[in-house]
């Protein structure tokens, strides 16, 4: 729980600093972003800190009683590997280079993803904030939450490659996700996460290709 404090206040303070930064700048700069994670970084620490985490001590003490059960936790391993498939197939191949294309893994992801590059770029190109919206040129504000796409442009200003920097962030949260899901429910709050697609998902048992059974894409 330390951990997944840090990290969120990471992202939600680089964020928020970023920005406020930014609108006395007047846009984002590499100086920018960095003055912005140095502070997410110190906060994150805080975080880390100030967090107490009782479960890890009920844990170890339960240990110390309950040896004989070894094997209570192979369920929640079963799922993290489930889980793990899921983020690597979504997050590794979210937007890739295959020669001298631009490629996505699930067409499903295309206009949304579309859209989060064009804000990337958008923020990272140093634009006034709180700009107005790249897609139609007649708002005057920009009104889609957008925090995450201006982390990612963070990153990209403190020289983070972009495809990198969205695979990474994707990973961790999966990461993160999946912890916060165990400590809320256990094993039975990841598999209703994991699981919740219907009976469609059965198909894979007959021939264990990864497809979209739901026929969502045609």
């Amino acid at each position: 729980m330390k951990w997944l404090s840090g990290g969120l206040t990471f992202v939600n303070f680089a964020t928020i600093s970023g920005l406020l930064i930014g609108m006395l700048t007047g846009g984002l700069s590499t100086p920018v972003a960095f003055a912005a994670l140095i502070l997410a970084a110190a906060f994150a620490l805080l975080a880390y800190l100030g967090t107490s985490d009782p479960k890890s001590e009920a844990d170890a003490l339960d240990r110390d009683t309950s040896k004989a059960s070894k094997y209570r936790n192979l369920p929640i391993w079963i799922l993290a590997g489930f889980f793990a498939i899921f983020a690597v197939r979504s997050f590794c191949w979210l937007l890739f280079i295959d020669g001298t294309e631009l490629k996505i893994q699930s067409p499903v992801n295309l206009g949304d993803l579309g859209l989060h590059l064009t804000h990337i770029k958008f923020f990272a190109n140093g634009v006034r904030l709180w700009p107005s919206n790249p897609i139609y040129v007649v708002s005057d504000h920009l009104r889609y939450p957008a925090g995450i796409d201006f982390f990612n442009a963070l990153l990209l200003k403190a020289n983070v490659d972009l495809i990198r920097g969205l695979v990474w962030v994707g990973l961790l949260a999966s990461v993160a996700t999946f912890y916060a899901f165990y400590r809320w429910g256990g094993g039975f709050a990841i598999a209703g996460f994991l699981f919740n697609g219907g009976l469609a998902g059965f198909q894979f048992l007959r021939n264990f290709k990864f497809v979209d059974y739901q026929d969502v894409n045609n």
